[in-house]
C-alpha cells in the first residue's frame, strides 16, 4: 500500500499490551505485540517462519514467544532458539522485529529501516498523563482510509450536522478559520462566537452560550491533535464572571492496516473536574457516540468511493486543512520512495 514507512505509527495505547500475545496489522503486515517479563513492549511479525501460522495464537513464556501451532519458540529479537526434534534449525528461523517507543502512555512501531528509528521522534501526546489533567481513550477499527479520517479531523464544518445529537453546536457554521503550513506539520486555527450549546455541554451543567477556539495541529505521518479552549460567550479568561474556561486537548493517531482500513487511536484530556468519575464516565459515552458517528460515515463513504475511484469532487473552504495534510504526506512519499530507489 501507498503509505510512509519510515515514521512513527501508534501501535497501541500501552494499557492495551500485556502478558497476553496482541495481534494487530499494520501497512498491510501482521504485527504480534506483548510484553516480556521486566515489562518491556516486544513487536514481531506475526508470522511463524514454520508454516507461517499467526504468532498471536501462541502464548508468552518468560521473555519469548511460542508458536501455539508447533510449537517455535521465538526470542523478542525474532529468532527462532527451538524447535521439535531438532537441534539446529535452518537458516531463516526468524522472523521480523520492529522497534517500539512508549511516551506517555502511547506506543508507537517504525514499519520502516530499523536503523532510521530514533525514539526522540516519536510525537508526545503528554497531556494523557500529564500532572493536572484527565484522560482516557481507546482504538477504534475503521473500515476506511486512513487519510479520510484525517479529513475529518481538519475539517470540523461536520460538527454542526454530523454531531448535532452528540458534540456539536447547531449554529457552529461560520467560524474564523485560518491556517499555518511548516516543514514537516500544519496548524489550522479555528474560532467560533457565541454557540449554542451542544448536548454534551448540557449534560455536563454548561446550558448557556460559549465561544471556542479550536487549534488543529497535524504532523506525518497521520497524527491529529485538537486543543480546544472553551470561554462563556463575550466574556475574557480572566473575567470573574466567566462561568467557564477550560481546556479540552483530543489526542488522535490514524495507523493504516489496508488501503481501506485503519486503526483509530485518540484519547481525550482535560485540566477540569479531573477527579469527577461521574463527568468521565459521562465525558467518555458521548466521546465514542460521536466517534461512532465519524466512523459510520466514513465507512460509508469509504464504500461509496470504492464504487468509482475517479468519479469528481468538489472542494470547499473547509477542506484546506485536510488538502494541506495531503500534500504534506505526498511530498514525504516521494522523497522517501527518492531515497530507497537511490540506495538500490
Amino acid at each position: 500500500m501507498r503509505a510512509l514507512r519510515n515514521q512513527w505509527y501508534c501501535a497501541a495505547l500501552s494499557k492495551e499490551i500485556g502478558s497476553a500475545p496482541l495481534a494487530r496489522i499494520f501497512l498491510e503486515e501482521p504485527v504480534v505485540l506483548y510484553r516480556k517479563a521486566d515489562g518491556t513492549a516486544v513487536a514481531l511479525e506475526d508470522r511463524c517462519c514454520h508454516r507461517r501460522a499467526p504468532l498471536s495464537r501462541g502464548k508468552i513464556e518468560g521473555d519469548n514467544l511460542r508458536c501455539g501451532y508447533h510449537g517455535l519458540l521465538y526470542a523478542p529479537d525474532g529468532r527462532a532458539i527451538w524447535a521439535p526434534g531438532q537441534d539446529r534449525l535452518p537458516p531463516g528461523a526468524q522472523v521480523r522485529s520492529y522497534p517500539l517507543c512508549e511516551k506517555h502512555g502511547w506506543t508507537w512501531i517504525w514499519m520502516g529501516d530499523p536503523a532510521l528509528a530514533n525514539p526522540d521522534t516519536a510525537p508526545e501526546f503528554h497531556w494523557y498523563d500529564a500532572t493536572g489533567w484527565a484522560g482516557y481513550g481507546g482504538c477504534l477499527p475503521v473500515a476506511a482510509n486512513y487519510l479520510l479520517l484525517v479529513d475529518n479531523l481538519l475539517d470540523l464544518s461536520h460538527l454542526a450536522f454530523l454531531h448535532i445529537n452528540t458534540i456539536g453546536a447547531g449554529d457552529d457554521t461560520n467560524p474564523q478559520l485560518t491556517w499555518e503550513r511548516g516543514p514537516n506539520f500544519l496548524r489550522g486555527l479555528r474560532m467560533a462566537r457565541n454557540l449554542s450549546p451542544s448536548v454534551r455541554q448540557i449534560a455536563q451543567g454548561d446550558n448557556f452560550r460559549t465561544d471556542s477556539t479550536k487549534v488543529m495541529t497535524f504532523t506525518p505521518p497521520a497524527n491529529v491533535v485538537i486543543e480546544i479552549t472553551t470561554l462563556e460567550a463575550g466574556k475574557q479568561a480572566d473575567d470573574p464572571t466567566n462561568r467557564v474556561n477550560r481546556k479540552l486537548v483530543v489526542l488522535d493517531s490514524m495507523t493504516p492496516e489496508t488501503e481501506t482500513s485503519c486503526h483509530y487511536f485518540w484519547a481525550s484530556c482535560r485540566n477540569f473536574r479531573t477527579d469527577d468519575a461521574a463527568l468521565n464516565a459521562q465525558a467518555y459515552k458521548s466521546t465514542i457516540a460521536a466517534f461512532n458517528e465519524d466512523k459510520d460515515m466514513l465507512e460509508a463513504e469509504q464504500r461509496v468511493i470504492a464504487l468509482d475511484p475517479s468519479a469528481p469532487q468538489i472542494d470547499l473552504v473547509g477542506d484546506a486543512g485536510g488538502l494541506q495534510a495531503r500534500r504534506l504526506v505526498e511530498r514525504l512519499l516521494a522523497a522517501e520512495s527518492g531515497a530507497r530507489a537511490a540506495a538500490e
